[in-house]
């Protein structure tokens, strides 16, 4: 007869060897999806920097453009400075030449003005030029000094504001320095106020206040200031 002879152990052993040599499955497909997911997030990752840099590539073109055109306006701006100084000098030195052809307002004139804008109850005694030396306010010569009498301080009044109407004036410099009321006499029953009042020539171009100095009689500084119209010099 034969004898069935099975060894268990040995196969036990043999079995459990066969199964530490072989990996689980899901390790695995651990390790496959893990590889494959990081090589997604690598592609994610290189796109997005792709992009980032062809934009900031844009940006940066964009600026230079940007740069090329300021630096062109700067220029623009410096040059259009430039001639404004130019025509600024240009101005000012036709201004001189004009103002030494045409000369200042006639003493005459202005004289005649005044005497048109005082009111019979005012007296005017002297009508006299200052030669102060030129102050931001009024240039040199160009101040003048009217001294009389008033028969009250209400036509003092008045006769004031008729002088800051002058067009040949400049009315914000215009004003009464003193005023004292003269006292009755036994040869005068009224009294009277003596006043003085200081005032400046107006600095305002001959062209401007041309009627007022036809009026006033300066038919030779009319002529001068015609004949620049004419020659286009002054409008």
């Amino acid at each position: 007869m034969y004898t069935l002879d099975i060894n268990f152990l040995s196969d036990r052993a043999a079995e459990e060897s066969q199964a530490l040599e072989r990996q689980p499955i899901a390790d695995s497909q651990f390790l496959v999806y893990g590889g494959a997911a990081a090589v997604v997030a690598l592609a994610i990752v290189g796109g997005a920097f792709l992009v980032l840099n062809s934009q900031n590539e844009g940006i940066k073109q964009k600026l230079s453009v940007l740069t090329a055109e300021e630096s062109q306006l700067n220029s623009k701006l410096t040059a259009l400075k430039s001639q404004e100084t130019e025509l600024q000098a240009i101005q000012a030195r036709t201004g001189e030449l004009v103002n030494l052809f045409v000369g200042n307002l006639p003493v005459s004139a202005i004289a005649d003005d005044i005497r048109k804008r005082t009111p019979i109850t005012v007296q005017v005694e002297a009508i006299t030029q200052a030669s102060a030396a030129a102050t931001a306010q009024a240039p040199a010569g160009s101040t003048i000094s009217i001294s009389g009498k008033a028969t009250n301080y209400n036509e003092l009044n008045d006769f004031l504001l008729l002088l800051k109407a002058s067009p040949l004036l400049d009315d914000k410099l215009t004003e009464l320095k003193t005023s004292t009321l003269q006292p009755a006499t036994s040869d005068k029953n009224f009294t009277l106020v003596n006043f003085q009042i200081q005032t400046t020539v107006t600095k305002k171009s001959p062209a401007d206040i041309l009627p007022a100095l036809q009026k006033s009689g300066a038919d030779g500084l009319v002529t001068r200031v015609n004949l620049l119209k004419q020659q286009g010099v002054i409008k």
